[in-house]
């Protein structure tokens, strides 16, 4: 319970474990899933979907690269 209570204390702890992965989920769900229906129907836009999550990430997996 301590420990909980530091990581809920902590700015940085509240938006990299709580605010961003609402955020994404907002984005590329509920904002991209309905521009994507249209254009290619429910099937391929719920595919679709994570291929945009994934390249939108791709820069991570650069930064490791470098560094």
């Amino acid at each position: 319970p301590r420990f909980w209570a530091l990581c809920l204390g902590d700015v940085r702890w509240l938006r990299n474990q709580v605010v961003a992965p609402l955020t994404e989920e907002l984005v590329f769900r509920a904002c991209m899933l309905p521009m994507l229906l249209p254009c290619t129907g429910p099937g391929p836009a719920v595919l679709a979907c994570p291929l945009f999550f994934g390249v939108a990430h791709f820069h991570h997996i650069i930064e490791q690269l470098r560094f």
